[in-house]
């Protein structure tokens, strides 16, 4: 096989990236069903590894395969305004548990950051580095727009919310096991915050109240890091 003649063709193709995006989560999901929903086979993850080894295959840049799958990207956005159904239907109890979740987004989503950005510096990363760590755990619109506005990188960005919910993804349900979260409405809310959207397909799996929390906590913590972090950024600059 002419290996150099499929690079230029998967690389001068616009759509082919779009189709081989689509066509590898679709195997995902093929995949993950198949083996009876398995934590360590979801989707996102087996797409991921197809999708990534790809990229190095034919050295493509972030740039070009971002654009090639711009489409994608916005469809996100309305993708995300999905999840206010569930919302809605669960906004009394939200309502009841006003205070614990106000609590609960400061608090952990202060240390969620703080502990991560604490460990790059204790490794002597570089500024740039650090600043693409603190939008970890929003979703990827908001981590790309965030992260320009503090001076960071966004595909470093990108990546690291990619890793940060499949982590998040693979091993909550191992948490709550250990911990003994027993409440969905904890799960779900837990899974939102740390894994963005990632873990807000996760909390669907769990329950439509779960689905609901999660949405409410990855809706927040974007909103509260999108105004904010800007801010503390500059502050210290």
């Amino acid at each position: 096989m002419n290996f150099e003649a499929l690079t230029n063709y998967i690389n001068s193709t616009p759509l082919t990236w779009l189709i081989i995006t689509l066509a590898a989560f679709k195997l995902g999901i093929i995949i993950y069903e198949k083996f009876n929903k398995h934590t360590l086979l979801q989707p996102i993850i087996i797409a991921y590894v197809i999708i990534l080894s790809l990229i190095v295959f034919t050295n493509t840049s972030f740039e070009k395969y971002f654009k090639s799958v711009e489409i994608i990207h916005f469809f996100l956005g309305p993708a995300t305004v999905a999840l206010a159904l569930p919302l809605y239907r669960n906004l009394k109890y939200i309502k009841s548990l006003f205070l614990p979740i106000v609590l609960t987004l400061f608090i952990a989503g202060f240390f969620s950051v703080a502990i991560a950005i604490g460990f790059l510096y204790i490794f002597d990363a570089q500024l740039p580095t650090i600043l693409s760590m603190t939008t970890k755990s929003i979703t990827a619109p908001i981590a790309i727009i965030t992260s320009e506005q503090i001076g960071a990188i966004p595909s470093l960005a990108v990546g690291f919310v990619l890793i940060t919910g499949i982590i998040g993804a693979l091993f909550g349900t191992i948490v709550f096991k250990i911990f003994k979260v027993k409440h969905d409405t904890s799960k779900g809310f837990a899974l939102g915050l740390v894994s963005h959207g990632i873990g807000t397909a996760r909390a669907i799996e769990i329950s439509e109240k779960a689905a609901a929390f999660g949405a409410l906590a990855m809706g927040l913590s974007g909103i509260f890091t999108a105004v904010f972090l800007p801010i503390i950024i500059s502050f210290f600059k």
